[in-house]
Parts: structure tokens; C-alpha cells; sequence
């Protein structure tokens, strides 16, 4: 009986103080089923990556559903419905558009000093973690005062592509 390469096992004990199993890289089926492994591992990893990043056309399209729906009905504003920004982080999650775990921030971008800045709008800037692209929504009648009352408003939202 020869002793070539198939006469190996595919499993074998563990030379590191266990007693368990390990492929036999020696054996063609052990070495075949690391290289497998190893792919499986690369490939689940990746999918998983990219399921939970953001990319610029599930950006674009989240924020062009979110202002849609922003506008078609009227918004409850009161002292316990939070910002615009958290109005629109949360349309921006009930789009639909794009993963379900990526990270997005909606920043308010009105800068108090700028005396060129428009009253009658507010700006806010939505970016993503893992994309580069900006969106600014301008976001017109200003939030009013928090009170105790609440107010039903009709917003007037626009998209321009960058920064603020």
C-alpha cells in the first residue's frame, strides 16, 4: 500500500493540548474544506458590510422620499415631538431606503452669525457614516417656540446636494 497524500485522514486531534478535531491541511479534502472556510468567512463578512453601510444613491433616494413625505401631510409640532431634525431622522428611517443599521446624522446648519442667512427657513445638513455625499434641507416656516400648545404645520422642504 503506497503512502501518498489520500491515504491522510481529513480529520485529525489537535497537536495544541486539546482534544478536539481539526481539518488535516494534508489531506486534499481537509486543505480543500480550510481554503472553504476561509471564503465562506471573507464573503459572510463582506455581505454584512455592505448590508450596513450607506451608499450615495441610498442616501439620495432616502432623503427625496423623506421630504416627499414630509410635505404631503401636515406635522404636529409641539414640545414633546422634538426638532426638525429629529422630525427628519425620522422620516429618513421610515423611507425605507437603505440599511437598517447604518449610522445617519442630521445636523442643524443655520449659523447664528451669518447676517446674509434667511429667517424664514431652517437648514439642516444629512449626511450618512460611510458615504461622502451631503444634502441640505431648508426646511420653511422656522420651528416655532416650544409651548405647551401644540401647532399643526405645512412644511415647505428643499434639497440641494452639498453642503449648507
Amino acid at each position: 500500500m503506497s503512502k501518498g497524500h489520500d491515504d491522510e485522514p481529513i480529520f485529525i486531534r489537535s497537536n495544541w493540548g486539546t482534544s478536539r478535531y481539526v481539518y488535516n491541511p494534508r489531506n486534499p479534502v481537509g486543505m480543500g474544506l480550510i481554503i472553504g472556510s476561509l471564503l465562506f468567512a471573507a464573503v459572510f463578512l463582506y455581505s454584512l458590510h455592505s448590508r450596513s453601510s450607506w451608499s450615495e444613491g441610498e442616501l439620495r433616494d432616502a432623503v427625496h422620499v423623506a421630504v416627499r413625505d414630509l410635505e404631503a401631510t401636515p406635522q404636529t409640532l409641539g414640545s414633546w415631538t422634538g426638532s426638525y431634525a429629529s422630525m427628519i431622522r425620522d422620516a429618513l428611517e421610515k423611507s425605507g431606503k437603505g440599511p437598517s443599521t447604518g449610522i445617519l446624522h442630521v445636523e442643524d446648519a443655520d449659523d447664528p452669525y451669518d447676517k446674509d442667512a434667511d429667517p424664514a427657513v431652517d437648514l439642516f445638513e444629512v449626511t450618512a457614516e460611510d458615504v461622502d455625499a451631503t444634502f441640505c434641507l431648508s426646511v420653511s416656516p422656522p420651528r416655532p417656540e416650544p409651548d405647551m400648545t401644540s401647532v399643526e404645520v405645512s412644511l415647505s422642504v428643499t434639497v440641494v446636494e452639498g453642503e449648507c
